[in-house]
């Protein structure tokens, strides 16, 4: 049953790093993409734990199959221990009278760095769920990109790219995980991939010149990844890569990271007369001190795979750029 209490077993990996008090603090634990819910067993196998496991359980955004965003993992109050409050994402429902809203709160780093508790408050159920259906995306959003910034530190300690190259090129630094040794390059194109027939990884990078802020309107982005990556990653009888709006319609967000200004665009490549494709993330910016529109995209190949974990490993390197100084 969906809803009863896992029997949870986190390997614990410590760092121990000094506080701002010079004390001892230690690194948050578990696994990538998996959150901790505080909950008694009855209300978690009632109205108000299905609407929590409805919020973490909703499908991952960009994949060919249905993913859910998070692995859940469940506990009641009591068995809240030292062990599990080292857990990097949990979540602590509350529903009492003596609050007047629902709303939702956040703590960094509380019992552990690198760690997220978000306590949702309620006066009562009805007003919990509703609470959680409005507001779905807000918190599986924030998650998901603080488990981008914590992978982002990671790879800028643990990355082997060729930042000179890469800075030479596009005036950016990025840092993407280790393992793509074959690497492409074309006037304003870069293209580094592990080559695999399965479990594939790839970076792209790419630039031309800004002209309008048009040029990061979502159907802008998909015509020049399409003429771009058509252009330089091909295959076998005329293949091309190109964007699936078919199938699945791309997901396109505005956002602001590193003080940068982003387009993001999530969604399913494939391969014109192949069978190949899979799930992508890109992000666009304006380097303004070359006046170009830089575009970097992670994507993956891992045909009867499950790959939202696989995607997001590589998606954290876009969390690592930033315009040379």
């Amino acid at each position: 049953m969906r809803f009863s209490t896992f029997l949870i077993t986190i390997s614990v990996i410590i760092f121990t790093l000094t506080s701002c008090e010079g004390g001892s603090f230690m690194s948050a634990s578990s696994a990538n993409n998996e959150v901790l819910v505080i909950m008694d067993k009855d209300a978690w196998e009632g109205e108000a734990g299905r609407a929590v496991y409805d919020v973490l359980n909703s499908p991952t955004k960009g994949l060919p199959q249905r993913e859910p965003n998070f692995k859940i993992l469940q506990i009641t109050p009591e068995n809240f221990t030292s062990t599990f409050k080292m857990a990097r994402n949990i979540i602590i429902p509350e529903i009492s009278e003596i609050y007047s809203e629902a709303k939702v709160s956040s703590e960094i780093d509380k019992y552990a760095y690198g760690q997220i508790i978000m306590t949702v408050r309620a006066p009562d159920t009805i007003s919990f769920i509703n609470y959680l259906k409005e507001n779905t995306e807000m918190m599986v959003n924030y998650i998901i990109d603080k488990e981008m910034e914590r992978n982002a530190k990671w790879l800028i300690k643990d990355s082997d790219a060729p930042q000179s190259r890469i800075q030479q090129v596009f005036g950016i630094n990025i840092h993407y995980p280790k393992g793509l040794p074959n690497i492409s390059e074309h006037p304003n194109f870069y293209w580094a991939t592990n080559n695999a027939a399965r479990d594939r990884r790839d970076v792209v990078i790419y630039q031309f010149p800004y002209t309008s802020e048009d040029v990061f309107e979502k159907d802008s982005l998909i015509a020049i990844r399409n003429e771009i990556l058509g252009k330089y990653i091909t295959g076998s009888f005329d293949a091309k890569m190109i964007t699936a709006v078919t199938s699945y319609n791309p997901d396109y967000r505005k956002m602001e990271y590193n003080d940068l200004f982003r387009a993001e665009l999530r969604g399913l490549w494939e391969m014109s007369s192949d069978m190949m494709g899979g799930p992508f993330v890109s992000h666009a910016f304006v380097n303004e001190k070359t006046n170009m529109v830089i575009v970097v995209e992670v994507f993956v190949y891992a045909p009867e795979k499950n790959k939202r974990n696989l995607i997001r490993n590589m998606e954290a390197a876009l969390y690592t750029i930033s315009i040379k100084e």
